[in-house]
């Protein structure tokens, strides 16, 4: 895009990083915001600290924010629920606190989730006028989008509401891949509890959809959806795996994981109509497909 400067807070994490790739792969002019930074397009910031590297602020055009600690990283005590809140609200807080500085700046796109509809209705499938859930997880979504509507005093604001990406690299396939792998694979709680997904290629794609035809509100980032069951089933077959072991309880999963077990034992369907008949097309709709690719 001529004239566009696209930074991205949060590129390297594993969506980041494939971002970053396919935006140069296409043309795009692209930097990354790091606490660590040691390539020519990575500039210092540190959110906690409330730095940045100012003269990078007047280029951007495109503020991509990827932040925030990982869901499942571990057991959500208090002090990790504050952790997970505050490290998406935060640093959009102070992003948003340089907004004089970001003179150039057209287009703001968080991160955000699916999970924010809630796990009340398995029949019901959730669109982007849905409204949030009473769970942790909506609360999470609910706070970091309100912080993230602050910048639209200045620009279009987007929100890519992701649901489980599809990756070779990590992230769901790779948490699943490894207990099925040595043979202690099983299907969670009842099965019939729903799995959205995307490909991490078909979420890319979208990002810069969002960013090409200028498309501000939320969009939910997901290709289809797919019961536990069966999803699993696909993904031991084409790992050429059995799946030995009964069904993991609910109530097993909840005495391991605690509150965090709603990760594993609940789900939501949700709808992708709203960027579909904004005309996006995605490349991966077939789960079975789209599992062989990545575990190519």
């Amino acid at each position: 895009m001529e004239n566009s400067y696209i930074i991205i807070a949060g590129g390297n994490g594993l969506i980041g990083k494939r971002l970053v790739a396919y935006l140069f792969e296409k043309g795009y002019h692209v930097g990354i915001l790091s606490r660590n930074p040691q390539t020519e397009n990575a500039f210092y910031w540190n959110p906690d600290k409330k730095e940045i590297d100012q003269n990078i602020l007047p280029k951007i055009t495109h503020l991509i924010n990827l932040t925030g600690a990982s869901i499942a990283g571990e057991r959500w005590t208090e002090k990790r629920k504050k952790e997970i809140i505050d490290s998406r609200v935060n640093p959009t807080l102070f992003l948003h606190s340089l907004l004089p500085q970001l003179t150039k700046l057209k287009h703001y796109i968080t991160a955000s989730g699916v999970s924010c509809y809630g796990v009340s209705d398995i029949h019901k499938k959730y669109t982007e006028q849905d409204p949030f859930g009473n769970d942790f997880l909506s609360e999470v979504v609910e706070k970091w989008e309100n912080a993230s509507d602050l910048f639209a005093e200045q620009c279009i604001v987007s929100k890519v509401r992701i649901s489980p990406v599809l990756d070779s690299k990590g992230g769901m396939i790779d948490a699943m891949k490894k207990p099925i792998g040595l043979g202690f694979g099983a299907i969670l709680g009842s099965g019939n509890q729903w799995m959205p997904w995307i490909h991490q290629k078909d979420l890319s794609a979208l990002f810069e959809f969002i960013i090409k035809h200028k498309l501000g509100g939320p969009f939910n980032a997901v290709a289809d959806n797919e019961t536990n069951r069966k999803f699993t089933q696909l993904l031991a077959q084409q790992m050429k795996r059995p799946l030995l072991l009964p069904a993991l309880p609910e109530f097993a999963a909840k005495l391991i994981f605690g509150e965090m077990a709603t990760l594993l034992i609940d789900g939501v369907q949700v709808s992708n109509a709203k960027i579909v008949n904004e005309g996006f097309e995605f490349q991966y709709t077939n789960l079975e497909e789209a599992l062989k690719q990545v575990l190519m």
